[in-house]
């Protein structure tokens, strides 16, 4: 997804379980899918549990995080980006 497009995506903001949750396990989850998915950000930044956002195509979002929950994701919240 580093090359831009018209539809620039979807962010996912995941929470986590706990600081050691790898974002390996996310990535490993959607992956075998073959939805892209481009870590831009972890932290605490956005919320007050730890979290790791991620930039999906628009049109695979809804899977994505239907995946994600799925493996026991209890929370993710998906946010258009428009360009």
């Amino acid at each position: 997804m580093s090359e831009r497009s018209p539809d620039a995506g979807t962010f996912l903001v995941v929470s986590l379980e706990s600081e050691a949750e790898e974002v390996t396990r996310i990535v490993e989850i959607l992956e075998p899918l073959g939805i892209p998915a481009e870590v831009v950000g972890r932290g605490h930044q956005l919320r007050r549990t730890p979290s790791v956002v991620l930039r999906v195509p628009h049109q695979r979002a809804a899977e994505a995080m239907v995946a994600l929950e799925i493996q026991g994701f209890a929370e993710v919240l998906a946010y258009r980006i428009e360009e």
